[in-house]
């Protein structure tokens, strides 16, 4: 019975959906070129998972769409005088996979968070601002390949 139903499970995507365009997302906060980062973060996963060929717009059979809604950097952890020791970045994106065949979103508005910590004194091999930015970015990425890839 189950032959008939059309589920694959070689399949990680819509069947008709075989490349995909990344816009650069918008960016709603304050902190310069995230847009950027996370645009260029998302397409090399993409790249290196190799599900989706990653193409201009007019190629593209499905186009993922995506606003930087949140930076934030707060203190996350204080020593005994209340001082803040340590830091955790959060940011916060909002997507939207379109299927340009159709014009139809695949999915809309998935809110999608990532975030990573650092520690304001530099201990040797400690996390730093930057270290505690890639974690988040890459969290974020993880997630958006996770949902433009999978079985829809």
């Amino acid at each position: 019975m189950a032959g008939g139903c059309g589920y694959s499970t070689t399949s990680r995507t819509a069947k008709d959906i075989k490349s995909i365009n990344v816009p650069f997302f918008e960016n709603q906060t304050s902190e310069p070129n995230l847009e950027l980062s996370v645009t260029d973060r998302i397409i090399q996963n993409l790249i290196n998972d190799n599900t989706l060929k990653v193409v201009p717009e007019d190629q593209a059979d499905a186009v993922l769409d995506g606003t930087i809604t949140e930076f934030s950097n707060k203190p996350f952890s204080f020593n005994q005088d209340l001082n803040a020791e340590e830091y955790i970045v959060v940011i916060k994106v909002l997507i939207t996979l379109f299927n340009r065949k159709t014009n139809e979103p695949i999915w809309q508005n998935r809110a999608i968070e990532g975030n990573g910590s650092y520690f304001i004194e530099q201990v040797e091999n400690g996390r730093t601002f930057d270290d505690a930015v890639n974690e988040s970015l890459e969290e974020i990425t993880n997630q958006i390949l996770n949902l433009t890839v999978q079985d829809w």
